[in-house]
This record gives C-alpha cells, sequence and structure tokens, in this order.
C-alpha cells in the first residue's frame, strides 16, 4: 500500500487502513426494520492509504475504477461518478474534523466490487477513517461505523447499519449478532467444523438506478406494515415506522396476516392520521407517495427473517450446523417468494452447492444479483466450489471470519 500510494503521488502516505468485506450469515432485509443481522467480516478488504494536503481537496484514485476523484472539502456537491459520491459522503460527514485540510488516497483491495459482499461499505468506512486519521483526528471503530452508515445514505441507499458496524467491529472466527432497539452487540463464535463458500451468481448487484429504487421500495413498504401495525396494536411509534418497534409483541405475528397485499404511503398515513413524510423520507432519494407497493408479504418476510436469526445464533452455539442449514435455506426461499429480491441466477447456484454437500445455502446481501453463500463441512468446500463455478462459471471461494476495521 505504501508503494502504491508513493508511485501515485510522490510522497509518504501517513495512515494505512484495511476495511473488510462482509457476509450476511443470516438477517437479510432486517436491519432498516431495526431487527437483528448475524454477519461475519471476511478475509477480502479494500485497502486505503493517505495523507494530509494543504490545499482543501481530496484527491482519491481507486485501481477498482477508471475515473480519479477530485473533490473540494468546501463543496463536494452532487457528482456523477457512483464511486465518487461515496468520497463525497464521507467528507459530509467529516466537515468539522480539520477544516480547510485536504488528502491524497490511494485505495486498491481484492474485495469484488457490486457483488453483495459490501464493498461500498467498506469502501465508505475505510475513507472516514483513514481521513480523519490523517486528519489528525482518529475515531473509534464504532464512531467510524456510524458516520459510514449516514455518508453512505447520502448516495441514495437508505442502508440500516449492518455492513458499516460489522465491518467496523467484528472478531476473527466470530459472527456479530446486531441488534438495533435497543443498540447492542455480541460476538457469536462460529463452531469448528464450519466452513463458508461464496460464488457469484454471474449478475452484477449494482446499487444504482433500478436496483437503488428496488431497494427502497422494500424500505418504503416494511414502514406502512410498521404504520399500519401499530395502528391496530394501539402502539405510538415516533419517527419513520419500523418493524423493530412492535415485533416485540405477540399479537403483531398474527396481526401481519390481516395487513393489505398493496398499499401506498400516502393511504397508510391517511388510514392512521400520520404525516406521510414520515414513511416516505429518504436522505438522498425522492419516493412516490401515491405509488402502491407490496406490504404484507415484506413484513411476513422481516419478521419470521428476525426469528431465524434468534434460531440461527442459537444453532451456531451448540454446532447444530444442520439446523444452522435449515434456516439459511427458509431465508432463501422466503427472500425469493415473499421479498422477491432473489433472481434465477442465485435461485440456481443455491441449488447447486446444496446438491454439491452444503447444509445450506441462500442469497447474502441485499439480492437482485450478486453472491450467494453456502455453509458446509471443510470438506466439501473444493466440491461446493466447483458445483458453483459450473452453474454460472465462478467465481466461488471460501472466505473466513476476521478481525474488522484496522488503522496504522
Amino acid at each position: 500500500m505504501r508503494e502504491g500510494f508513493r508511485q501515485r503521488f510522490g510522497r509518504e502516505p501517513s495512515v494505512v487502513v484495511r476495511a473488510p468485506g462482509r457476509v450476511n450469515l443470516i438477517g437479510e432485509h432486517t436491519d432498516y426494520s431495526a431487527l437483528p443481522v448475524l454477519p461475519i467480516a471476511i478475509d477480502r478488504a479494500t485497502w486505503l492509504a493517505a495523507s494530509p494536503t494543504e490545499h482543501g481537496v481530496v484527491r482519491a484514485f481507486s485501481t477498482a475504477f477508471a475515473q480519479p476523484a477530485e473533490i473540494p472539502r468546501a463543496a463536494p456537491g452532487h457528482q456523477s461518478e457512483p464511486w465518487h459520491r461515496y468520497v463525497a459522503g464521507a467528507l459530509g460527514q467529516l466537515a468539522t474534523t480539520a477544516p480547510g485540510l485536504g488528502a491524497d488516497v490511494f485505495i486498491t483491495g481484492d474485495l469484488p466490487a457490486s457483488g453483495g459482499l459490501s464493498s461500498s461499505s467498506a469502501l465508505t468506512v475505510g475513507l472516514v477513517a483513514a481521513l480523519a486519521a490523517c486528519w489528525g483526528s482518529p475515531l473509534e471503530p464504532a464512531e467510524a461505523a456510524g458516520l459510514a452508515a449516514v455518508a453512505e445514505r447520502h448516495a441514495g441507499v437508505e442502508t440500516g447499519g449492518m455492513d458499516q458496524q460489522v465491518i467496523a467491529l467484528a472478531r476473527a472466527a466470530h459472527a456479530l449478532r446486531i441488534d438495533f432497539l435497543p443498540p447492542a452487540t455480541r460476538q457469536v463464535p462460529l463452531p469448528e467444523g464450519l466452513a463458508i463458500v461464496v460464488a457469484s451468481s454471474g449478475e452484477v448487484a449494482a446499487k444504482g438506478s433500478g436496483a437503488r429504487d428496488a431497494y427502497n421500495e422494500r424500505v418504503i413498504g416494511t414502514r406502512i406494515a410498521a404504520l399500519m401495525l401499530a395502528d391496530m396494536l394501539g402502539v405510538d411509534i415516533e419517527g419513520a415506522p419500523l418493524l423493530g418497534a412492535v415485533a416485540s409483541i405477540d399479537a403483531a405475528a398474527v396481526m401481519v396476516d390481516e395487513l393489505p397485499e398493496q398499499m401506498s404511503a400516502r393511504a397508510a398515513a391517511n388510514a392512521a392520521e400520520a404525516d406521510v413524510e414520515r414513511i416516505v423520507q429518504l436522505t438522498a432519494a425522492h419516493f412516490d407517495a401515491s405509488r402502491k407497493v407490496p406490504v404484507r408479504r415484506y413484513a411476513q418476510h422481516v419478521l419470521a427473517e428476525a426469528e431465524r436469526v434468534d434460531a440461527a445464533e442459537a444453532a451456531l452455539r451448540t454446532s447444530d450446523l444442520k439446523t444452522f442449514g435449515r434456516l439459511l435455506n427458509e431465508s432463501h426461499d422466503s427472500l425469493r417468494n415473499n421479498f422477491r429480491c432473489s433472481t434465477p441466477a442465485l435461485d440456481r447456484l443455491a441449488a447447486a452447492m446444496r446438491r454439491a454437500g452444503a447444509y445450506g445455502a441462500r442469497l447474502t446481501g441485499a439480492g437482485f444479483g450478486g453472491y450467494a453463500l453456502a455453509a458446509c463441512e471443510p470438506a466439501k468446500v473444493a466440491a461446493i466450489c466447483e458445483a458453483a463455478v459450473a452453474a454460472h462459471g465462478g467465481p466461488a471461494f471460501e472466505v473466513h471470519a476476521v478481525d474488522g476495521l484496522t488503522v496504522w
């Protein structure tokens, strides 16, 4: 990293940062509803080297993208180049840190982009940590995660905070259980005899345009569900309505089946006598309050998926890998049938890995393309990778749970 920085900028970096990717074992599309997740950080990462400058401009060069970024701190503005938006978002969160200073940043790594392994969050966490450190104000990992989560929302996707937290806080050989109401994390040891394989579906899981809109639609659909359930249960929710605020009420699991199949945010707000902006407000995107979106099946997936997180954690703690695999399969089926964020390629990939001997397999990440994961015994890794490559041409590889954010 130091040599790469020297070749690009002709001087020494003052800080080097490693921000790992992540694989979410289970708990998909639950974090933005303030319900639990169970991810790991993986041994593929984004690396950054940085050094301060006096000219108030951040110049960032990435080996993954053709167009370098050159963004003034005083006016980050709207960036047309997608990856530049993450740089601008990080600058927005560090606006009061060493004002007037700029930075040179060199970025590389072996984390696949647009695959659902959280390359965008690794980039954002790494940028926030590297810039703060090179400007003389190093951050605690949890603080870097919080700033990065907000920065990433400014890129247009209303993420829930899972990716940034596991990238910052993970521990080797452990999964990280993350809760949001109230906020809490705990390390979950991974049992011996468990191997994790990830494999590409051959489809890009981009966060721009249609995929971003599809993701945000599901955010809005779950908010409508939360508002309607709260109204049915006689519960007050402050701020944006989240399913996590009603999930612990026993009747919610039953009443979710009474939710409308589709509904607009405006109709939900009128029915509950609520402000429609509470439902449709997004950090850096607009959502049509009159547009009908699925409600019942989105809520059914999220509430059931949260229960699967609890069951999966228990299975890992007792080394019950068959149960853990069954839960992965159930998660994928729900993501395909209820949440409808799987694709035929992801379905075929998960099925191929199961046939090759996996305990279970499912898509990982937001879906709409990208990667699937399989849980298996170590002796089956090679066969599962071979089956995955045969299904879609690869890549497929084993990942290991590693420590989170590191700053030198």
